[in-house]
């Protein structure tokens, strides 16, 4: 079965049996997904237009990097669920940008993808991440969710 989210002008469906952890204070607006077992989440960074997107993602980055100094960072072209996005009406298909990320969390490598994508109200950091010989498995759902997203605010706008 799905849940759905929906609050302060975003809203998406996720697996209910999904951690929903919600952070309304603050910006940004951060709404994070963990999966039963702990070892994968999906989050969604609300920011408001008017912030430079260049901005976002270096200050992304430097507290990624921050965090683990032996993080390996690829930029993103070309991939299946960026083509996804690229897709979706209400994304701003030319702002899209997108890294992978690899780094060691206590004994684990992780793979993160972060993805930023310009809609007409918002700018969306969606962080997906998950122990590398997890992150396959996840794919699909992590794509799900961050698609329902895209196409709700396709509708709302």
């Amino acid at each position: 079965m799905t849940a759905v989210y929906d609050k302060l002008g975003i809203n998406f469906m996720y697996p209910e049996n999904w951690k929903l952890l919600d952070e309304t204070s603050g910006t940004p607006h951060v709404v994070t997904l963990e999966a039963p077992d702990g070892s994968s989440t999906w989050s969604v960074h609300v920011y408001d237009k008017d912030i430079d997107q260049d901005q976002i993602f270096k200050d992304t980055l430097e507290a990624l990097q921050e965090t683990y100094p032996d993080v390996e960072i690829t930029p993103l072209g070309d991939d299946e669920q960026l083509d996804q996005l690229r897709q979706v009406p209400s994304v701003d298909s030319d702002s899209v940008q997108s890294i992978e990320a690899m780094f060691y969390c206590l004994d684990f490598l992780i793979q993160a993808r972060l993805c930023l994508v310009a809609t007409d109200r918002h700018w969306l950091l969606v962080w997906t991440q998950a122990e590398d010989r997890d992150f396959d498995k996840q794919k699909i759902v992590f794509a799900a969710i961050t698609v329902s997203l895209l196409q709700t605010l396709q509708k709302t706008n």
